[in-house]
């Protein structure tokens, strides 16, 4: 393997285990580590329903600080990704299913994608945006989503 390779297969690495800490630090309501994954000036979007469009590294941990709260327990679980890196920059879309648990006992299911376009600070790879796309809800009752895009079948 040439060294341009194992860069890339080191960067990709590097990619997934960002994309595993957030979830891991999200389930674990560690909002500062959550929000640690993000650049200073990320914008995410979760949805109408979840905060809409937010700009800025402080204003993506309120947001999900706020959004994280009303659960006892979360688990956010990563499938399949395909991810594009060039050099500092990389994009990617990573399927997920995640299950909540309110305060109240309810329980919530959703199944996910992340889009992401990711930038490599200080030699770290970080989230510079991020938008959820969900393809399956169950609860989440009057909560606006961004759907996963689909093609129409062909008649």
């Amino acid at each position: 393997m040439s060294s341009p390779d194992v860069a890339a297969l080191y960067d990709r690495v590097a990619i997934l285990e960002l994309m595993a800490r957030y979830c891991d630090r999200l389930d674990a309501y560690d909002i500062d580590g959550v929000a640690a994954t993000f650049t200073i000036d990320a914008r995410s979007d979760f949805g109408p329903g979840r905060g809409g469009s937010v700009l800025g590294r402080d204003n993506i941990r309120r947001r999900i600080a706020s959004g994280q709260a009303v659960f006892r327990r979360t688990h956010h679980q990563l499938g399949h990704s395909t991810l594009q890196i060039a050099g500092d920059t990389a994009s990617g879309v990573t399927a997920a299913i995640t299950w909540h648990e309110r305060m109240s006992g309810e329980q919530e299911l959703l199944a996910l994608r992340y889009v992401d376009e990711f930038s490599r600070v200080d030699a770290q790879w970080l989230i510079a945006h991020r938008r959820v796309e969900v393809s399956v809800v169950e609860g989440f009752e009057g909560t606006e989503w961004n759907w996963w895009p689909r093609l129409p079948p062909e008649v």
